[in-house]
């Protein structure tokens, strides 16, 4: 199996190449590394000011799903019969999922629910699918709040928006663009409304989901923030957000580069130094992402990653060269979508978004790696499209503590770092690298982050996966 797959993404290189062709610019940056582990070495920090920040990842809640036959594990020596709790779910888990005050949808329904005349509120996503979400934003615009929505294609939710006073905007597929990827809300971007508790401090959210599945059921990550207004960080969203709206600088790439270029340039702020926003489709951005997320793996000892899509070539060559040097441990969690296509026992097969090409991928990295490499996998429901949507890199130092992450809306593809419309961060915050080292702790390990917790969604190794594709009941 493991030569088919070769042989396939072999086959594909020319169409992937054609994505994404400039992954491999290099970054001049004039001594802008602030991915290194620990404070800038002249002392300037310029730290992220927040009322508030709360990563809360979606762990969804859902029933014990059995299989209809007691099912062998792929190395033959254990038998299934229920899938991972809390990692395999369906509709029906929407309810009671939703209802924790821990969900990502009952947190965004919070925060819409009292949003009238007065207010304005911004989003960004690839898709817009979520009704409970659509209903509340729905009933602001009928209290007269602004409600602008940037969309890749049109869905029954936003033809319902649109008919209750929002204004939608389509975007991306124009000028060399690919899709309009970002993942965004903005709540009185411009200034304190209404719903605002003060004048100083906007709400946003960035995510690895979509207004989908994306807030209940998927596994994502969600970012929560109050952020000070007059931080670069919030002025760097307004900018966005403005050529996001303008359909001359969100029309080809060389107008979004110039629009966002010339707008940050105007802020009166210091950026940053334990955040940085990357806004692809910029150039500039691309290869600022690009440098960060590769030069953080030369400082690392160990890393864990969260995949949907696999297929950044320049990622996955500093991955691999690390591997077999034997400088690096790479953990590596993603959907089971990658495991059927390689799986331990059988024949692979396309069960969902994920190609051949990126289990040959996954391939390289155990190839180099031997035992400093290990791949997990969340058993989720294919069946109704379920997914871990999850897209980020950790950082460890050789004590094993998290100096960096890397996350946001892209996927680990030369696509999601040159050609969508996308929102990329690199993490110093330490409530950031907490949050997700106890995530990692809690898929990995299966370790509660405190006794009452509920179980949390726990990655299959791959010899324990099933050993066929049978759909839980």
């Amino acid at each position: 199996m493991r030569l088919s797959l070769l042989t396939s993404a072999l086959l594909a290189l020319p169409a992937i190449a054609a994505c994404g062709a400039e992954e491999g610019l290099e970054w001049n940056g004039n001594g802008d590394e602030d991915w290194h582990p620990g404070g800038k070495e002249d002392g300037m920090e310029v730290p992220l000011r927040f009322a508030s920040y709360d990563v809360l990842f979606t762990n969804p809640l859902c029933r014990e799903y059995t299989y209809p036959t007691p099912m062998k594990t792929a190395d033959g020596k254990d038998t299934l019969t229920t899938k991972p709790k809390n990692v395999y779910c369906s509709h029906e888990d929407v309810e009671m999922s939703a209802a924790r005050p821990e969900s990502p949808q009952n947190r965004l329904v919070e925060w819409v629910t009292p949003l009238g005349a007065g207010d304005e509120i911004f989003l960004a996503y690839l898709s817009f699918s979520n009704k409970a979400v659509s209903a509340k934003l729905c009933d602001a615009a009928k209290r007269g709040a602004k409600v602008t929505f940037v969309l890749d294609s049109m869905s029954t939710e936003a033809d319902k928006l649109k008919a209750c006073g929002a204004e939608i905007l389509l975007r991306g597929h124009a000028g060399s663009i690919g899709f309009a990827h970002n993942k965004l809300l903005m709540i009185n971007p411009k200034g304190a409304g209404p719903a605002d508790a003060g004048a100083d401090f906007m709400r946003m959210t960035v995510s690895s989901g979509n207004m989908s599945s994306g807030v209940v059921t998927h596994h994502e990550n969600w970012h929560f923030i109050e952020v000070a207004r007059d931080s670069f960080f919030a002025q760097a969203h307004n900018c966005l957000m403005d050529a996001q709206i303008s359909k001359t600088a969100s029309a080809g790439r060389t107008q979004f580069k110039t629009a966002m270029n010339n707008c940050r340039a105007a802020i009166d702020a210091d950026e940053e130094t334990d955040i940085k926003a990357f806004f692809i489709p910029n150039r500039d951005d691309s290869k600022r992402a690009t440098a960060f997320m590769l030069g953080a793996i030369d400082d690392a000892a160990a890393i864990d990653l969260g995949a949907h899509r696999f297929g950044h070539s320049g990622l996955i060559n500093k991955l691999e060269d690390k591997l077999a040097a034997g400088t690096l441990d790479l953990r590596m969690v993603s959907d089971d979508d990658m495991y059927w296509l390689d799986p331990v026992v059988g024949t692979g097969d396309e069960v969902g978004a994920n190609l051949f090409f990126e289990a040959a991928n996954v391939n390289r990295l155990e190839d180099a790696g031997g035992d400093a490499f290990e791949i997990r996998y969340f058993e989720t429901n294919h069946g109704e499209h379920l997914l871990h949507h999850n897209k980020y890199l950790l950082y460890r130092d050789d004590q094993g503590a998290p100096f960096g992450l890397l996350a946001g809306a892209a996927n680990l593809t030369g696509t999601g770092f040159n050609d969508n419309f996308e929102n990329i961060y690199f993490f110093k915050v330490p409530a950031v690298l907490e949050a997700f080292d106890t995530q990692f702790a809690r898929v990995w390990d299966g370790q509660k982050a405190s006794p009452d917790e509920q179980d949390p969604p726990i990655a299959t190794p791959r010899e324990k996966m099933p050993a066929k594709d049978v759909a839980g009941q």
